[in-house]
């Protein structure tokens, strides 16, 4: 009966360990992955702020010709 008791200990401390190295490899991805994500969303603001800038300075510039005029 002893023996039997100690089995399933051996055998969960070897899934803790499968478990723990997934998770680990599966932080790892998530990292990166997340690293990624900000330097394309990083992009895409950088992108879009330029698109946004020249439309308001031309829209700015249309309202100061037409003030002008």
């Amino acid at each position: 009966m002893p023996h039997h008791q100690s089995m399933p200990h051996h055998r969960s401390i070897y899934v803790n360990s499968v478990v723990n190295s997934n998770v680990d490899s599966i932080i790892h991805v998530n990292s990166t992955v997340h690293v990624n994500n900000a330097i394309f969303l990083f992009m895409l603001l950088l992108k879009f702020s330029t698109i946004l800038s020249s439309k308001v300075m031309s829209v700015l510039l249309s309202d100061l010709s037409s003030s002008v005029k």
